[in-house]
């Protein structure tokens, strides 16, 4: 038995990179997967993927995330075709602009705001009053880079997913009674084709650290998109039950553990959006 088994999930943004793992493996488990993404050539290419996986029948539906009248219509759409949906998981994001915020487009830094924040923010409310489950409705939000330290030359990005993780949490508490458990999951410094937007903008723009880092991540393979997929399937799953309002990183947290989970449980400070604690600032004699 697969720990998906007779659900339908939702993914934004799974045609490719970190979203496409996630469905495989949702797909794997037992799911019935919606992609909905921009470029339907992609689109094509995973669901012949998943279909490879699993004998489900896997859906498309191309979506600007970011266009709330797209959103609406895709809502009608899986209304119309009487599709039960039990979890939603929103990958779909970009970069933006790279660069010093003096210095870049500011029509390119809201366009990266409205598809990483507000496409979220779309599918979040136009599909939460949808989903259906037998215990606990899902809902996984992908932050990133800048959501947990400064991330200079990238502000669009780390300041659209900073505001993923505060939403997060305060939709967790919003809907809490209403039966929904709802995460946000850090992936980690997986290769995706975002990295190739450092490598072209070069040094200057993102900054001669980051960009180094990036280059030795890309040789070194980085971190597998398969742990935030691992750690997705978990949060779609009963066995997360009661798990709601986190910022969670696949790579870092020891979320497989049993303790680690119970601590998700019940700490409601813990793995989430607060200041430092615990630290005490002296001033010089």
């Amino acid at each position: 038995m697969g720990l998906l088994n007779n659900k339908t999930i939702i993914i934004t943004g799974g045609s490719q990179g970190i979203g496409l793992a996630v469905a495989k493996k949702c797909a794997f488990e037992g799911a019935t997967i919606i992609i909905a993404a921009r470029n339907v050539k992609d689109i094509e290419s995973a669901l012949n993927l998943l279909q490879g996986i699993s004998s489900q029948n896997h859906k498309s539906y191309s979506l600007d995330v970011s266009n709330l009248i797209e959103v609406e219509r895709f809502k009608n759409w899986c209304s119309t075709n009487s599709i039960r949906i039990d979890g939603l998981v929103n990958c779909a994001g970009v970069y933006g602009p790279i660069g010093k915020t003096t210095e870049i487009d500011l029509d390119a830094f809201k366009k990266a705001f409205n598809i990483n924040f507000f496409g979220t923010v779309n599918m979040c409310a136009v599909f939460a009053p949808l989903l259906i489950s037998e215990s606990k409705k899902k809902i996984i939000n992908f932050s990133g880079g800048g959501a947990a330290t400064p991330f200079p030359n990238y502000s669009a990005y780390a300041t659209s997913k900073v505001a993923l993780v505060r939403f997060t949490e305060n939709l967790s508490i919003e809907l809490g009674e209403d039966g929904f458990d709802i995460n946000c999951i850090a992936p980690g410094f997986v290769i995706t084709r975002l990295h190739k937007n450092t490598m072209e903008a070069g040094a200057n723009a993102a900054g001669d650290s980051f960009f180094q880092s990036t280059k030795k991540q890309i040789d070194s393979g980085g971190v597998p998109p398969e742990k935030a997929a691992d750690l997705v399937s978990f949060l779609l799953s009963k066995d997360s039950d009661g798990i709601t309002g986190k910022f969670i990183s696949a790579p870092w947290d020891s979320w497989h553990e049993k303790s680690f989970q119970e601590q998700l449980r019940i700490d409601k400070d813990f793995a989430t959006l607060r200041r430092i604690d615990n630290k005490t600032y002296y001033k010089k004699s």
